[in-house]
């Protein structure tokens, strides 16, 4: 057995999901056993300038923007996720030199996994996340992972969902499965048999944050990002008229392996759902309480129909920054009973953690040389180490 799968590990998790409201950041320990022990050490949220967001939300949106404008965001995000690195060792007075590598998603501006359209020319399967990982390595002195979902595409799949490898670790338990739900821009699932059995999948299963924070922008005009604790929805009517259009979405019937994104439920999408019959000049509190039942609606859907039947989840573990909504947890709960719907937080890993632990454990699977794509949730054609390695000033010591 080589250093590399004994050695006890110090590494950082960035990232910036679907919302792009900020960069989640997280300190974890790793020590290899079976399964690997995972200590978080701190983890703290930094939102981005209010301007830089709304540029990185105009190159995910449609039509995008120019090349320029990507080239230059690239260096910029890759200068604020450098920033918030920074900023989570300075709170615990800790130097760069003290982590052994960082791990970055980087932040989404295109996603195409099954080919993109386009008027003139078709689009490759192909997924472009921004935050330029030469920044980041030089600005801390780090080695850094990054472009993850890269290689799954290159074998093949969709280059998500990526985590369930990571799931498996935070939240495998040893006598019966479970679920864990991301409650982020996008809600996906995973299925995690019990520990030692095979079976282990994911799926993205439709709009959660999305939609629900693109409407509170739209209502608030552009003075609250999103509806907090759902308290706008909770006081809505559902409209079943607008709700049984959106669950004949053809996303909801599609078979798994299945990815989506802004490609699939961004402008376009919230433009024809605010028109249905049933939502058309419908009060705005009616409009987030639709939209977020089918949130909702598309969740327990998913677990029910795709879930094995004759190996059910003893519980479904949520994390990701829906959990804070109260009114979407509710209706999670009331529509997922029996199978009992808590926090991360029980687990001993905070709602706002999971996914920046998540890349910080996907970095070390790549340090170690270790597949950590899941075929099965991504669709590649075989298991393949993930990420790109730009050295820092550690680099040949950690290998």
């Amino acid at each position: 057995m080589n250093a590399a799968t004994t050695k006890t590990y110090t590494a950082i998790g960035l990232i910036s999901g679907t919302s792009a409201d900020g960069i989640d950041a997280a300190l974890i320990r790793i020590a290899s056993g079976s399964p690997p022990k995972v200590e978080v050490l701190k983890s703290h949220s930094f939102h981005y300038p209010a301007g830089l967001r709304n540029r990185v939300l105009a190159a995910a949106g449609e039509p995008g923007v120019p090349t320029p404008e990507i080239c230059s965001l690239h260096q910029e995000i890759g200068e604020e996720f450098a920033c918030a690195a920074m900023s989570l060792l300075e709170t615990l007075n800790m130097e760069p030199n003290s982590v052994d590598f960082i791990g970055s998603h980087g932040q989404t501006v295109c996603h195409l996994p099954e080919k993109g359209k386009d008027p003139k020319n078709p689009l490759a399967p192909s997924t472009l996340q921004i935050g330029d990982p030469a920044v980041i390595a030089e600005r801390t002195g780090c080695t850094v992972i990054s472009d993850f979902r890269a290689r799954d595409v290159a074998a093949g799949g969709m280059g998500a969902p990526l985590t369930p490898w990571a799931h498996r670790i935070l939240f495998g338990q040893s006598n019966r499965p479970v679920g864990f739900l991301n409650l982020g821009g996008i809600s996906n699932l995973t299925y995690i048999p019990q520990n030692g059995k095979k079976g282990l999948f994911g799926f993205d299963a439709g709009p959660a944050n999305m939609t629900l924070d693109a409407l509170a922008k739209k209502f608030s005009g552009g003075k609250k990002d999103f509806d907090k604790e759902g308290a706008t929805a909770a006081r809505g009517r559902v409209r079943g008229e607008a709700l049984a259009h959106l669950t004949r979405h053809p996303y909801l019937d599609a078979p798994v392996p299945k990815s989506t994104g802004r490609e699939t439920f961004g402008e376009s999408f919230l433009a024809w759902a605010v028109e249905l019959p049933g939502l058309r000049g419908a009060r705005p509190e009616d409009q987030l309480a639709t939209m977020c039942e089918f949130s909702a609606e598309c969740i327990v859907r998913s677990l029910r129909e795709i879930f094995p039947a004759n190996a059910p989840p003893a519980k479904i573990i949520a994390g990701g920054g829906g959990v804070h909504n109260k009114t979407l947890m509710t209706r999670l709960k009331v529509g997922l009973a029996p199978i009992p719907l808590v926090s991360s937080k029980e687990e001993g890993i905070s709602p706002d953690e999971v996914e920046a632990v998540s890349f910080a454990l996907l970095a070390w699977s790549t340090i170690r040389g270790e597949p950590a794509n899941v075929p099965e949730a991504t669709g590649a054609k075989r298991r393949v180490v993930l990420g790109n390695i730009t050295p820092g000033r550690n680099y040949l010591s950690i290998l």
